[in-house]
């Protein structure tokens, strides 16, 4: 027995009988109610499939792939529902039967005489780890992404086009995060080795995160687990800072000035000297309480190794001067203070309560107009070379910020402020009638002259990445052209070979490998697609050859330096490692995903060193100790636990003895088995099944994630 089914719920409408018989003597009446009917049936579809903007607004939705209200608004069109993604795959399934339907007439059409299935099952299997012979050319791969166009090109409006299939939460709530009670030490500022989904904010395509995902997602898969924790500045008691000895605040204000100043001269260092001393009034603002601690807070942190939390008494001090009430003022104090402390937490594993404090100090700079060159009487040169040199180390931290997170680039639109002039801070005198002319030899300005310089470069490439997600061939050709053009006119004395006194050495060397972190992350989407794709890994193609040796130059620039000094200092480290972990993921990722590459013994050579680096630069940095973790797991369970062999770029024997690894007398032969012992291990033809559409979910939803979108959770 059949039940009739009720009115309102059923998949199409009811009639009555009655309503039939009228409908016969009046077709036209008959027309129209089944049009209403229709209509109604439609609005209820069209309720429970609302999008997410309609529902969180409360307004109906008209449906579809981009509904009406979200076309108007620009807003992101998006739905949740399970029944809505659903209907989407239902679709995609219809279009791709579609099209296999075409492909099987097409074959019949053309090639009568050969039977479709017969040729399918004739294709020769290809050994798991050979790439030599993969159908998918890399080229092929870029050409055909660029033909297509730009999937998500920005409207007229400027406002980007939402993605297809989105790798990033559907809720929206999982980017919300809570720093302040970050007990596990999960979070790490430079946005790299997140290990929680829900705990890192918005972290873009380009940022460490989704390098790393992208890395964890090669087969075999393996989860990340990390063996050091991170220190965090709120999981332990911490002495008051008035209780530190005239003595202790003396020398960290000196290694404030030694060894983080050249780098970022933001401050006047016989000013805040003189300041401090009493022999200059102080700020009458409020501001100085903030300032004095967080200069305090960095010189303590900067110099000091690992174990020590010599730091953190300021960074208390310097946190009890936050409040409202800096919103009501504005000065170049305040935001001289904000900004290093924002600075600050970014290294003290706090990158989103730096993010948002950096942005304070960002929007106060613009409402003092620092952005503003002013040539007036009333405005002395002493001041306008410090508002100048305050606004550009200003945007080098924002510029960074938001490369490293992924997150829009701040706009340089209205912004007239010269660069600084290659000149010491003994070179400025308050009284001073004229700036004198820059010098020609290095000062503590000239890193940041340089900085700025290739902060705006990445500003480009960063907004084209955010836009375009991976960049057109031509583009990109065009962007390294700029970075090698900027590479080209460094100061002579900015040349890798030229030793310059530790405090200018540091600076520099954080500049080149900069530069280096650049150009991976321009080229690095391209290396990934084709990796997606199942190509060959091609490094005649330019983008991809461009990042593995931007990679390779990396590496063994940060490794060969590192083991020329005695111990490296907190601050120093700190960069070393980011932009070692972000080399070091590109040759991981290479040496998986084709091990019987020709480049391959290198990028072996290459994983071990960063290993032991790591281990160095760990004495200094918490977080260099997690990056080791990762790159260690990489080479054990993957099995390549053999040097490279023998003639290879640099001979690891000392290396793998620190690293308690025996290195075998037949280390060619051991290192040309390892793709094999690899092979064995995978015991499907994973690789080869790749191209043909076989179902590796985890893999592929981390290369198109970090393409288009956000990559939190691949497994």
């Amino acid at each position: 027995m059949v039940l009739p089914e009720k009115a309102g719920h059923g998949l199409s409408p009811q009639i009555s009988p009655s309503t039939t018989a009228q409908d016969a003597r009046n077709p036209e009446l008959g027309s129209l109610r089944i049009m209403a009917e229709s209509n109604d049936h439609t609005r209820v579809l069209r309720k429970s499939f609302a999008c997410d903007e309609c529902k969180r607004r409360k307004i109906r939705c008209s449906g579809g792939d981009r509904c009406a209200n979200c076309s108007r608004d620009s807003k992101q069109c998006r739905y949740s529902s399970p029944s809505q993604r659903l209907v989407s795959l239902q679709r995609r399934l219809r279009e791709s039967e579609a099209i296999r339907a075409d492909m099987v007439k097409a074959w019949r059409l053309h090639l009568p005489g050969v039977d479709l299935e017969a040729a399918l099952r004739s294709l020769p299997k290809e050994p798991a780890d050979s790439h030599d012979a993969l159908p998918c050319e890399a080229e092929d791969v870029i050409q055909a992404n660029d033909a297509t166009g730009q999937k998500n090109e920005a409207t007229d409006d400027g406002i980007e086009e939402p993605s297809e299939t989105p790798m990033e939460p559907t809720n929206a709530e999982d980017y919300e995060f809570d720093e302040s009670l970050d007990v596990e030490g999960s979070i790490d500022g430079m946005a790299f080795l997140t290990a929680g989904p829900h705990k890192a904010g918005y972290t873009g395509p380009q940022s460490g995160i989704a390098a790393l995902k992208f890395l964890q997602s090669l087969p075999p898969y393996l989860p990340i687990l990390y063996a050091s924790p991170l220190s965090n500045p709120d999981d332990q008691d911490i002495p008051e800072a008035s209780s530190q000895a005239s003595a202790t605040i003396q020398h960290y204000i000196d290694e404030y000035f030694a060894l983080y100043h050249p780098a970022y001269p933001i401050l006047h260092e016989g000013t805040f000297r003189a300041r401090v001393s009493g022999a200059l009034a102080k700020p009458r603002d409020g501001s100085w309480p903030l300032l004095y601690s967080s200069v305090l807070a960095i010189g303590a942190f900067v110099s000091g190794p690992n174990s020590m939390r010599n730091d953190l008494p300021f960074f208390k001090e310097a946190r009890k001067h936050l409040s409202m009430d800096i919103l009501e003022k504005g000065s170049l104090s305040y935001v001289q203070a904000l900004t290093l402390l924002a600075n600050y937490m970014q290294k003290r594993n706090k990158p989103n309560a730096g993010f948002i404090l950096i942005g304070i100090a960002f929007s106060m700079a613009l409402a003092i107009g620092l952005h503003r060159e002013f040539d007036t009487p009333t405005t002395s040169p002493f001041t306008m070379e410090i508002r100048r040199r305050v606004w550009w180390t200003l945007f080098v931290f924002v510029s960074g910020a938001q490369l490293a997170l992924g997150r829009p680039a701040a706009s340089l639109v209205g912004v007239n402020v010269q660069l600084p002039t290659n000149l010491d801070d003994w070179d400025l005198a308050v009284d001073m009638d004229e700036m004198p002319p820059p010098k020609p030899e290095p000062t503590v300005s000239s890193c940041l002259i340089m900085q700025v310089k290739l902060a705006k470069i990445a500003n480009t490439v960063h907004s084209e990445l955010l836009t375009h997600r991976r960049p057109s061939y031509a583009k990109a050709m065009k962007l390294e052209e700029i970075i090698q053009s900027w590479w080209s006119n460094l100061p002579p004395y900015f040349d890798e070979g030229t030793i310059l006194e530790p405090k200018l050495e540091f600076p520099k060397r954080v500049l080149l490998w900069r530069s280096f972190n650049l150009r991976i992350v321009l080229n690095r989407p391209f290396l990934f697609e084709n990796i997606a794709a199942g190509a060959q890994l091609d490094i005649s193609i330019k983008p991809i050859n461009s990042c593995i040796t931007a990679a390779d130059e990396c590496v063994t620039s940060i490794c060969g330096f590192v083991k020329s000094i005695e111990m490296p200092t907190r601050g120093f480290a700190w960069y070393a490692t980011a932009w070692l972990i972000t080399a070091s993921f590109v040759q991981a990722t290479c040496l998986i995903y084709s091990p019987n590459h020709p480049l391959s013994a290198g990028w072996k050579v290459s994983l071990f060193q960063a290993v032991e680096c790591l281990q160095i630069l760990g004495s200094s940095l918490d977080v260099a100790l997690r990056a080791k973790d990762i790159i260690q797991n990489v080479l054990e369970n993957r099995g390549f636990s053999s040097p490279a062999p023998a003639g290879s770029m640099n001979p690891i024997s000392t290396t793998l003895s620190r690293l308690g690894v025996n290195m075998p007398e037949n280390a060619a032969a051991t290192a040309n088995q390892a793709p094999s012992d690899l092979s064995s291990m995978w015991s499907e033809d994973w690789f080869t099944r790749l191209p043909q559409g076989g179902d590796n979910s985890d893999f592929l939803g981390a290369a198109s994630g970090l393409m288009y979108g956000n990559v939190f959770d691949v497994s």
